[in-house]
């Protein structure tokens, strides 16, 4: 095989006239061509000047010298002209490298580059075609890289190399990789032995060696391949990166910056530079037309194309509707949790991309599915074993890169480890479901404490069903959206069936009227999830006492919240309304009202009476609410 140094190493026959390409490799080329990158950050920091009156030297051309002389410039020149499966007049195609930036300077040098391969400006300003910016709590890069990684070995196993054979590249700082969360990211990584994932960390301008082996080391530990070079030596950095093309393991690549300081050029770019990077931004323009060819050709075409676009085969919606059926005709109590379970698997033999998730080693896959491994990535169901908190940054990378249907169950109590990613899937519009499941033994893991949280997140549906019909008709409203994500909140208290028409989906318009009157009641009683028992139980009580009211199901405030003024004020009635719910109540006055009241979490609490019993929230408090409202 040949080694990308030897490339380098190589010289042109004597009255021979390289070729384009050879030229674009060619050591003093390149080194010019990162010349040319850092030229053109600090230009643009300077513009502002050209005709400013003003001494002082603005803080954004210092942050551009400081970034221009980042060891990124050079690796990344290698790189665009060497190894990466880019074509800038289709930047989006399906078998593309993908290239995650973490911090905004590193976005910067990118930029440049993809502008200087041909992309449009225009094209640039509503961000970094074939980049994924993801800028947040440190590791998180590294766990969205290690999710797109994943994704493209499941891809590759279902599909074939022939359609799926692209590599992850992450441009990482050594800050980002020294939290908990990027040594699980790192961990998966190294277990799973996701080969075709690389890091390349930008050392810091006075990094010790000691630093700097230690994190080697400790990349090492976790079963990754390390590298250390000189970034000023693109025969070292051709090198390193030779060893990605034919890696078993994930690879982390240490940048060192050079002893002194890199030159800026005080001259216009050369127009052989400037067709250098043109040149970089095709040179794998023939690859892409081979790869279409493979596409159209293939035994598969329509179900690739049809995962890729994010859209459920034919036939899913059926599936899940018997499943609603079933849901109505157990007659024991069945826990939401329990029930989204049964969804799951009846789903999965329909929807053949739809992957589960979960910490931990020993749980076990839902029927149908197996489970993935370093060796065969033909599963469904990925362990994540204690890293948990890296699986929402996982699984949005995954969610990004495309071609799954993701589900991930955790407890409430990991909750918080999620709005970052969830902001991010919702802002993309990336399909995503996360299940939260609740302890009804454990008041700290009470699902509704994180709803206020998750509710004020734009384009995320939260849904708190409160029966087996009810989480089967919020797993089908989850599933059909391909625009954004969805929480399910499940408790695991077993509910009494109180529901049985399946005639249609009640829940998607949000809430409904699940018991009672719509005109002639005293009061509305209004809740979701396993609150909906307390209520129901409340009206029975009222109406021993000859009070009638209506009980409101409430299990997305979003869906409900998108229905027209009539529905709403339909639903809720002109009588005093009263909301129940174990959790805070930010929010609930958009739906109680003046004359409302809410009866839920005043404190954290302590452990409950008996099991389910939260706060003050049972059907006894309720009762007292409703006649001092009358």
């Amino acid at each position: 095989m040949t080694r990308l140094a030897d490339i380098f190493a190589r010289k042109v026959p004597h009255g021979a006239e390289p070729t384009p390409l050879a030229q674009l490799r060619q050591p003093e080329r390149q080194l010019r061509m990162a010349e040319t990158v850092r030229t053109v950050l600090v230009a643009r920091a300077a513009m502002p000047l050209i005709d400013a009156d003003s001494q002082p030297i603005p803080p954004e051309l210092v942050v551009a010298t400081e970034t221009a002389q980042s060891p990124v410039v050079e690796v990344a020149t290698t790189l665009w002209t060497r190894v990466l499966r880019f074509d800038a007049a289709a930047s989006a195609w399906a078998d593309r490298d993908r290239v995650v930036v973490s911090c905004r300077q590193q976005g910067q040098i990118i930029r440049v580059i993809l502008e200087l391969c041909g992309i449009e400006p225009a094209e640039l300003a509503h961000g970094m075609p074939g980049v994924d910016q993801v800028f947040g709590i440190p590791g998180q890069a590294l766990a969205f890289a290690v999710g797109e990684a994943l994704a493209e070995r499941m891809m590759a196993a279902r599909f074939g190399k022939s359609l799926v054979d692209h590599r992850v590249w992450l441009w990482s700082s050594p800050d980002d990789l020294a939290g908990g969360l990027s040594y699980e990211a790192a961990s998966l990584a190294g277990d799973l032995k996701l080969a075709k994932l690389v890091v390349m960390v930008e050392e810091p301008p006075a990094a010790e060696a000691d630093e700097v082996n230690a994190m080697l080391e400790r990349f090492a530990s976790w079963g990754w391949a390390t590298r250390r070079v000189a970034a000023q030596d693109p025969a070292a950095v051709a090198s390193a990166l030779s060893i990605a093309l034919r890696a078993r393991k994930p690879l982390l690549i240490s940048c060192r910056r050079p002893a002194t300081p890199p030159k800026l050029l005080e001259r216009a770019i050369a127009e052989d530079v400037r067709e250098a990077w043109r040149a970089a931004g095709s040179h794998t323009t023939t690859a892409r037309r081979g790869w279409l060819k493979r596409l159209a050709r293939h035994a598969q075409v329509a179900e690739f194309e049809r995962v890729l676009a994010g859209r459920l085969p034919d036939g899913w919606r059926d599936e899940v509707r018997a499943e609603r059926v079933r849901m109505a005709e157990i007659t024991e109590p069945l826990s939401p949790l329990a029930a989204g379970r049964l969804c799951v698997t009846s789903m999965a033999s329909a929807i053949p991309d739809l992957t589960g998730a979960a910490p931990g080693r020993k749980v076990e896959p839902i029927e149908g599915m197996t489970a993935v491994d370093s060796g065969d990535f033909s599963g469904r169901h990925v362990a994540f074993g204690a890293a948990a908190t890296a699986l929402p940054g996982v699984l949005a990378g995954a969610a990004t890169h495309g071609g799954l249907t993701l589900v991930a169950e955790t407890k409430s109590t990991a909750a918080d480890a999620l709005p970052q990613t969830l902001r991010a899937l919702a802002r993309e519009g990336r399909r995503a479901i996360h299940i939260l499941s609740e302890d009804y033994n454990d008041p700290a893991a009470a699902a509704a404490l994180p709803l206020p949280s998750l509710r004020a997140i734009p384009n995320l549906l939260v849904f708190r069903p409160a029966c087996a019909i009810e989480t089967a008709e919020c797993w089908e409203l989850a599933l059909q959206r391909d625009d954004g994500p969805s929480v399910l909140l499940h408790t695991a208290k077993p509910m009494a069936r109180w529901r049985q028409d399946t005639t249609e989906n009640a829940c998607a318009r949000g809430g409904y009227v699940a018991a009672g009157l719509y005109d002639a009641r005293a009061a509305t009683l209004i809740a979701s999830g396993a609150e909906l028992t307390v209520a129901m139980e409340a009206r029975r009580l009222l109406a021993d006492a000859g009070i009638s009211v209506a009980v409101v199901s409430l299990p997305c405030w979003s869906l409900f919240a998108n229905q027209n003024d009539a529905y709403r004020a339909d639903v809720l009635g002109d009588a005093p309304r009263l909301a129940v719910e174990a959790g805070s109540d930010f929010g609930w006055g958009r739906w109680l009202g003046e004359r409302g009241q809410f009866i839920g979490a005043a404190s954290l609490g302590l452990s409950a009476a008996r099991p389910g019993e939260y706060f003050e929230v049972t059907a006894e408090a309720l009762v007292i609410a409703v006649k001092k409202k009358l």
